[in-house]
């Protein structure tokens, strides 16, 4: 093991201990310098005391770094007691923190030069070996790595075992390039057993530049499925006033080219992805990257009883980071008075939600000539206007012509659909259009738009699906790096609510409305599935669907709430339970545990299960259509945020058997009986709050 030297920045004094209000950084990143060496230029070199310095002066305390191969050992080289801060590779971290019985969260990832947050094995053998591909390896040795490297140990056993091969013995060998000695050792050897090696993809530049092996000794014939690379974990020994600024610090890195370039990283820190997944990343074939797979496992991880702020590491699109209004962390109680970060006048009044993610925070508006959609965006910290992102869209709607879908922030791209169909792709950084389509123009503008396309864009893998109100297509698959067509899904016009992607008995499917219908599509080729006619007709089909255990919810303002069971990859029928007492026109229902929240002139409560009412909660500030997100507070409480009349939000107790108002906070001082509803469905990152008005956008501090 390398001798490690201690990086301490800032410190009160210069005695051996390190100063009571420093926060402590343990960097166990194999791609760190002190960890690695300067055989490969530009490569894994890391210099993280640059990080601490841009740590340090964004939380203004003192910032000291540690570095090891194990936790233990980088919280030894810090001169420290614990650490606040743990940066290291995803599994190995996880591992260390167990064995030290240490509770901590992700709150972010680390990009590669490439932009990647993630890593792969190699599964190699030497250059002169007869094996092509995995399906050769029948009878060999295999080196892994050891169990708490995923790359090289999970994730390459679950690579054979995929492949259907019988291997020889499994060894273990404690880095790549013990094993990749091994089996070149073995190769030399007239007789013996045959040998494959599982190396790190970060690792292999090493092997070669260090004089490991030679260049070409070995040839790789398998590649595992990607698992998490760096990952930055709080751990639960940072006291809850530093938590956010920390991880803002983390993200706000990025608009430092010196740090940057300092970490070797194209995109700096950014929040964990959509299929960050506790250690292992779930491949898009199998879960769709859908921005809000809606799967009871996912709100079970939202509603942890060691919640915190930091938990909400982004809203990248349609309610959020699960695309069901759940987050990770509400507060106990409001504030007693608002608290207002900053705020930005709109150009004119809008129905669009807000996307936050990467340190930024994009909606869509209009110019005052309301004849150009205008895409905005602010820096989320200070709330500095970035850039807008212009183009014409003519027309005229009911309840005027802002855009109605929700942003969709994804990889430093920002995907836009206007109220007229024109789809857009632009860079989160600049706003430079990276692709447009006038989608409706394209597929057939031929009916009279009333409201207007109003679906939020939905990724699945890298395939963008959106609606773009045409004659000729409902649904409508692009590549999302280019715009191209991957494919069209026909239907009876359009409706309004954002589909979502879950699954269906074991089927994932896109669901959602056309005109008439409620349905299920195939998310990779758009075929339909199943589709079933409400027993009444006429409902507009603006609420979201949403799922409630393995079951399917919907509601709309005709036909009431219904719960279907799954029958294969359709749905049975009739429905299992109803509810015709909850008709809301726009409201989206929200899942939280075994209940089902929907506001329509009230609060309704219903019991998960068959529907029945747990209760029904009355107020003055309750909306006839309205936000509502569920979520956990640190201590484990169900918590309901509603965004009331005019702007006031109740924060409701989730687990009580009758309407409990835990707190409220009247944000504009307005008479509630007297204002109008918000329409605009909030965001939640972090601690913060980002509200649309009728002519502000707004962050509000909630604790």
């Amino acid at each position: 093991m390398k001798r490690f030297v201690a990086l301490t920045l800032l410190l009160a004094s210069c005695g051996s201990a390190v100063a009571s209000d420093a926060v402590v950084v343990a960097v166990m990143d194999p791609l760190a310098a002190p960890l690695s060496c300067p055989c490969v230029e530009g490569y894994a070199q890391r210099d993280y005391a640059v990080l601490g310095d841009s740590l340090s002066r964004a939380i203004d305390r003192p910032v000291v770094v540690g570095f090891g191969e194990t936790l233990s050992d980088a919280i030894e080289d810090a001169n420290a007691e614990r650490a606040h801060l743990v940066i290291g590779k995803d599994s190995v971290v996880r591992s260390d923190l167990a064995k030290l019985r240490v509770e901590a969260m992700p709150v972010a990832q680390l990009t590669g030069k490439d932009g990647e947050t993630t890593q792969n094995g190699l599964l190699v053998v030497a250059s002169a070996d007869a094996a092509q591909g995995v399906e050769d390896l029948a009878g060999y040795d295999v080196y892994y790595g050891p169990a708490e490297c995923d790359e090289k140990h999970a994730a390459a056993r679950a690579l054979l075992a995929s492949s259907g091969v019988e291997i020889g013995e499994s060894l273990v060998s404690p880095a790549c390039s013990d094993g990749a000695s091994e089996l070149l050792e073995r190769q030399k050897t007239a007789g013996a057993t045959p040998a494959a090696a599982v190396i790190s993809s970060y690792a292999a530049p090493l092997l070669e530049g260090c004089g490991t092996i030679a260049k070409g000794d070995l040839r790789v014939v398998g590649e595992t499925a990607p698992v998490p690379f760096i990952t930055a974990f709080v751990t639960e020994h940072a006291d809850e006033a530093i938590v956010v600024p920390l991880v803002e610090a983390l993200y706000g890195a990025v608009a430092e080219p010196e740090t940057l370039a300092a970490l070797e990283t194209l995109r700096g820190f950014t929040p964990p992805g959509p299929d960050y997944q506790g250690g292992q990343m779930v491949p898009a074939e199998v879960t769709p990257n859908a921005k809000g797979e809606q799967t009871p496992t996912e709100n079970e991880a939202a509603a942890s009883s060691r919640a915190s702020p930091a938990d909400n590491a982004a809203w990248p699109g349609f309610r959020g980071p699960t695309r069901d209004g759940v987050v990770a962390w509400l507060p106990a109680e409001l504030p007693a008075t608002p608290r207002f970060v900053w705020r930005q006048r709109m150009s004119r009044s809008g129905l669009g939600g807000i996307a936050v993610a990467e340190g930024r925070v994009v909606i869509g508006d209009r110019d005052f000539s309301n004849r150009l959609d205008v895409w905005r965006c602010f820096d989320a910290v200070t709330g500095e206007e970035l850039w807008k992102h212009r183009y014409p869209a003519v027309g005229q709607l009911d309840y005027d012509n802002a855009p109605r879908a929700t942003p969709l922030i994804d990889g430093g791209r920002v995907y836009l659909l206007g109220a007229f169909g024109d789809v857009a792709c632009v860079r989160l950084d600049d706003g430079k259009r990276v692709w447009r389509r006038p989608l409706r123009r394209e597929y057939g503008d031929r009916g009279k738009l009333v409201w207007g396309a109003c679906c939020s864009p939905l990724l699945v893998g890298d395939t963008l699906i959106v609606c773009p109100a045409a004659d000729d297509a409902l649904w409508i698959g692009l590549d999302a790096s280019t715009g191209r067509e991957r494919w069209v899904a026909g239907g009876d016009g359009h409706a309004f609510a954002s589909p979502v992607v879950a699954r269906l008995g074991d089927t994932p499917q896109l669901i959602g409305y056309d005109r008439t219908t409620l349905g299920g599509w195939n998310p990779t080729t758009g075929e339909r599935l199943w589709s079933l006619t409400p027993r009444l007709d006429g409902d507009f089909n603006v609420p979201t669907p949403a799922i409630v255990g393995d079951r399917l919810f919907v509601v709309t303002e005709n036909n009431g709430a219904r719960l279907y069971e799954p029958n294969g990859a359709g749905l049975a029928t009739p429905p299992v339970a109803t509810h015709e007492g909850l008709l809301p026109d726009t409201s989206s229902p929200t899942v939280l545990g075994d209940r089902v929240y929907c506001v329509w002139n009230a609060l309704y409560c219903l019991r998960g299960g068959d529907l029945s009412e747990a209760w029904i909660g009355e107020d003055d500030s309750l909306p006839e259509t309205g936000a509502v997100l569920a979520g956990r507070t640190a201590g484990g409480a169900g918590r309901l945020l509603v965004v009331g009349r005019g702007g006031e939000l109740l924060l409701v107790d989730a687990d009580a058997d009758a309407f409990r108002i835990v707190s409220r906070l009247n944000l504009f001082s307005v008479d509630p009986a007297e204002a109008e509803d918000l329409l605009c469905t909030p965001a939640i990152v972090g601690s913060r709050l980002y509200l649309r008005t009728d002519d502000e956008l707004v962050c509000v501090e909630l604790i």
